[in-house]
């Protein structure tokens, strides 16, 4: 989740952007193409023709609300009670998504296509965004020109806090059809170049009506309050429906301590409560994608427990686990196939949810073979008949992205991906 902040938007840009720069300066490809300009503008801003020069932009067109807005607003409801009964009602933050166009320029032959797939291979690498690197991008962005815009914003703001409130950015690719590119195109009323879509989740903005502190939302006496949930392990950082989080923060042991998921009546009852961390099993019917905590103190009443207070709203993201097998080859060609592949989900998928099917030839990890967008169930379901169109055969490792969330792929003793694969005759 990110920063309750009026710099919500701008800081994610500067992240982007310098994410971009950082790895440029690192890497060969700038012998190839010369000197590389990142930037944040506008794409009819931008110089092209005879002054065109080898530059990546990042630019955002659209901002929408995000789904998981009702928990939020809920938290900010009964928290802001809690701290203050005589606060006059305020308005819910705003929980947004921010959507950007990636576009590569260059005047020389092949120079956009390779600045563009460079940038997409660094961006699929870095899915989520620690805030250790968001810290210093935005250190970067506030020390490498005093005079900038984004520099005089963050002057006088704690950075390391800021960083602190983000926790992550969870970044994620957005496969629009060609209709959709146009459209965007079109509004922009400039010349098109290769670009691809980016979607950033999730940004809060706050009411000013709040009462805050310098690091954010004031935090009263023994209010618990969460930091950080991730996986019980290193060795495993993905977090899957039923496996054990560690929930991190301070104050979080109460005199009755359960969790609460997703604003639910029902509470769960952890394995382990300490002050600073909690582990806790998830339920193995969670869905996937971004699910929201809680840590809630109860107390002993006449005939029931009654809730003391609770902590901020935390995000954990639930990864989907597939196993996929060739359900029927539908049309063989000398040099291409039309299949079906049948993909098995756990937990099982929501209706409403949107599913990106991806195949990389294990021969050539490096290559994303197909990128397929399937139109969502019709019903919550488990099992899925995907059709995949003119691909060579050969022998595929096969990941989805449901709601933006991939599942992971297996690696074998030799440290080689080596599942979910399925082979096309």
């Amino acid at each position: 989740m990110m920063m309750s902040n009026a710099l919500s938007i701008v800081a994610v840009t500067a992240v982007l952007k310098d994410l971009l720069e950082n790895g440029l300066v690192s890497d060969s490809i700038t012998a190839s193409v010369g000197d590389v300009l990142v930037t944040a503008l506008p794409p009819d801003l931008i110089k092209v023709g005879t002054d065109e020069r080898s530059q990546l932009n990042f630019f955002l067109y659209h901002v929408t609300q995000n789904r998981n807005v009702d928990w939020v607003s809920q938290e900010f409801r009964s928290k802001h009670s809690r701290v203050n009964k005589t606060q006059r009602s305020v308005n819910p933050p705003l929980a947004l998504d921010l959507h950007y166009l990636l576009t590569a320029y260059g005047a020389k032959d092949f120079q956009a296509e390779l600045l563009l797939g460079y940038a997409m291979q660094l961006l699929h690498t870095t899915t989520v965004i620690t805030s250790d690197l968001i810290e210093n991008a935005l250190k970067n962005a506030s020390t490498s020109n005093t005079t900038s815009l984004i520099s005089q914003a963050l002057a006088g703001v704690s950075i390391s806090k800021l960083a602190e409130q983000i926790g992550q950015i969870k970044l994620s690719p957005e496969f629009l059809s060609m209709e959709d590119n146009s459209k965007i195109w079109s509004a922009l009323q400039t010349h098109y170049r290769p670009s691809a879509s980016y979607q950033v989740s999730m940004v809060l903005i706050d009411s000013h009506e709040l009462n805050q502190s310098e690091g954010g939302y004031t935090v009263l006496g023994s209010e618990p309050n969460i930091e950080q949930v991730t996986a019980l392990t290193q060795k495993q950082p993905i977090i899957f429906a039923g496996s054990n989080v560690i929930i991190r923060g301070k104050c979080l042991r109460g005199d009755i301590t359960r969790i609460r998921l997703n604003n639910s009546e029902k509470l769960l009852v952890p394995e382990d409560i300490q002050e600073t961390q909690i582990n806790l099993k998830l339920p193995s019917d969670l869905s996937i994608g971004v699910q929201a905590i809680q840590v809630v103190h109860l107390a002993m009443g006449n005939a029931e427990y009654i809730e003391k207070m609770a902590s901020n709203m935390a995000a954990v993201i639930i990864h989907p686990k597939i196993s996929v097998s060739l359900h029927q080859v539908i049309d063989s060609a000398a040099d291409l196939r039309s299949v079906e592949l049948t993909v098995k989900f756990y937990p099982q998928l929501k209706k409403t949810q949107r599913v990106v099917l991806l195949l990389n030839d294990i021969s050539c990890l490096n290559d994303l073979a197909q990128a397929i967008v399937v139109p969502s169930p019709h019903e919550d379901t488990e099992v899925m008949n995907i059709a995949v169109k003119d691909i060579k055969p050969g022998t595929y490792l096969v990941r989805v992205q449901v709601d933006g969330v991939a599942s992971p792929l297996e690696m074998n003793q030799t440290g080689e991906y080596h599942s979910p694969q399925v082979t096309i005759p």
